[in-house]
């Protein structure tokens, strides 16, 4: 569950449904690969083994700015993903900032973001909607960004490439703001997995895996409102059977204008519930 997630939010219902072969009902080698390229975009994670559900919580130190962070994530058998809820809360530049993510229909997100002082709150919502053919892949998603009263402030439409029922690409096709054309890569390992994600040249996101199928260490990088740099760099010390990270040690930092304003750390806790083997074909 990566935090870049949460420029993805909205007031909106959902407006898509689903096939039933991407819920599950015809699951087969290239199905579960499908939604393993879903999921993968959509959280900007990966998982090994037959998971259920994954339910994230956290130990904060009181001296940090991190003041909440938790989840959960669901999957049907066939490795769809089926909900996904996700929140922070961290204290920085005098300001209450809050990350709100629910995903309770399919690939139907819903994002609130809000600066909260002792003078004023300013919000801003997102609703990021996925498209899919009738492969099971995603095609595109349309983004509409709404103010705190609700009103429409601008319209987004990205499209996915894809090679080897992989997503490589997602780039900006329609757009109300100056993102038209900005493209995000996404690149693998040999075993399919996230390897890093780049944009703008520049990796945003980066995940080490050891020989034995462990996920060692992961960062992520990106600039937030207030124009500073901020990155969150995890290295896992407890795995379970599956090699998935059960501990992550979270350690934070931010920038602005080349100088370091804020370290923080956090542990980060996954508990994993999978499906019984034998119930996969």
């Amino acid at each position: 569950m990566k935090l870049q997630l949460f420029f993805i939010f909205s007031l909106c219902t959902p407006l898509i449904s689903f096939s039933a072969s991407a819920k599950g009902s015809l699951c087969d080698k290239t199905h579960r690969q499908s939604n393993s390229a879903k999921s993968m975009v959509s959280m900007l994670d990966y998982y090994n083994g037959p998971v259920k559900s994954v339910i994230t919580s956290s130990q904060l130190p009181d001296e940090g700015r991190f003041k909440a962070f938790k989840g959960e994530a669901q999957f049907d058998e066939c490795g769809s993903l089926m909900l996904y809820d996700f929140s922070t809360q961290e204290y920085i530049h005098e300001h209450i900032e809050t990350n709100l993510l629910r995903m309770s229909v399919p690939y139907d997100i819903k994002f609130k973001y809000q600066l909260k002082n002792r003078h004023r709150t300013h919000t801003l919502y997102l609703h990021t909607l996925y498209h899919e053919n009738d492969q099971n892949q995603l095609t595109h998603k349309v983004s509409n960004f709404y103010d705190e009263h609700g009103k429409l402030m601008g319209s987004e439409t990205s499209q996915f490439s894809y090679s080897d029922n992989k997503i490589t690409s997602e780039t900006v096709i329609k757009s109300d703001t100056e993102n038209l054309g900005n493209t995000i890569y996404f690149h693998y390992d040999k075993q399919d997995r996230l390897l890093k994600t780049v944009e703008n040249n520049e990796i945003t996101l980066e995940f080490n895996y050891g020989s034995d199928g462990k996920v060692l260490h992961q960062t992520q990088l990106f600039s937030s409102l207030y124009d500073d740099i901020r990155e969150y760099d995890q290295t896992c010390r407890e795995w379970d059977k599956y090699n998935n990270c059960l501990t992550w040690d979270l350690i934070s930092t931010i920038k602005q204008n080349g100088e370091l304003i804020d370290t923080s750390k956090a542990t980060i806790y996954n508990r994993f519930e999978y499906y019984e083997e034998v119930n996969l074909n």
